[in-house]
């Protein structure tokens, strides 16, 4: 396949950020449990023609005059045609097929360095945020993040996965907090208290050897309980690494 000029991965990128936004709304309007469910899908048929909005970009950005899913929109039945149930199941089509769609725009571009930019970020900014109280195990500090893959609209087992991926390495067993595999990519996370900085460290360079036999990119998340003075030198024998990134949460 021909090489993207740069102006078309912009375009390219922009559509992945709208078609991501379109998906996300829609579980947002499947999930939202304030609402009652009469009367909660009934922009069932709006969705529905805004995602044929998108298959028709797509099929001009990937210059693909088929292979691209749409509705028949005069074979969905109008509001106050049908029953909630029936809005809320086409509702559930339209986000499987944006999900598919997306997919076939992320294939098109290598997307996936900026991704991982994106996750880095997203931690860095909104972890904190959800911790209210400090933490007294690594457990609290996971339990946080996933509750941010999933307002994310990430989901279990699909998206990503939570202490799976076990493997053996020199002897010892290995597991993930997390992993998302179309990022080629672990978590860890790490509760930093007194005294265990040095420990870390070796842990984490452990870490690295093993999970480098597995995975291309690595994320640890440090929550710093008041120790790490120095940020840039923690960071840096560890970001030595290609495809290695540390961020550090200070509670």
């Amino acid at each position: 396949m021909a090489k993207n000029t740069l102006d078309e991965t912009r375009e390219i990128k922009v559509l992945i950020s709208q078609i991501r936004a379109f998906c996300e709304t829609i579980q947002d309007i499947l999930h939202n449990a304030h609402t009652a469910e009469i009367g909660r899908y009934s922009s069932y048929k709006d969705m529905a023609c805004i995602y044929n909005d998108f298959a028709e970009q797509v099929k001009h950005v990937l210059k693909v005059s088929s292979m691209i899913y749409t509705f028949n929109i005069a074979d969905i039945p109008g509001y106050g045609n049908a029953v909630w149930g029936v809005e809320k199941k086409i509702l559930e089509q339209v986000l499987i097929s944006a999900k598919m769609l997306l997919a076939s725009v992320e294939g098109s571009i290598d997307f996936v360095d900026d991704e991982f930019d994106n996750i880095e970020n997203f931690f860095s900014s909104r972890l904190r945020t959800v911790i209210f109280n400090k933490p007294d195990k690594e457990v609290e500090v996971q339990n946080a993040i996933e509750s941010l893959l999933l307002g994310r609209g990430l989901s279990k087992g699909t998206d990503y996965d939570r202490e799976s991926g076990k493997f053996e390495f020199s002897g010892k067993e290995y597991i993930p907090d997390f992993i998302i595999s179309k990022l080629n990519l672990c978590i860890e996370v790490k509760l930093l208290r007194d005294g265990r900085k040095s420990k870390m460290i070796e842990e984490i360079s452990a870490d690295i050897t093993a999970y480098q036999k597995i995975y291309q990119r690595q994320l640890y998340i440090v929550y710093d309980l008041g120790v790490i003075q120095n940020e840039a030198e923690f960071k840096g024998d560890i970001e030595k690494f290609e495809g290695v990134r540390v961020i550090i949460i200070k509670h």
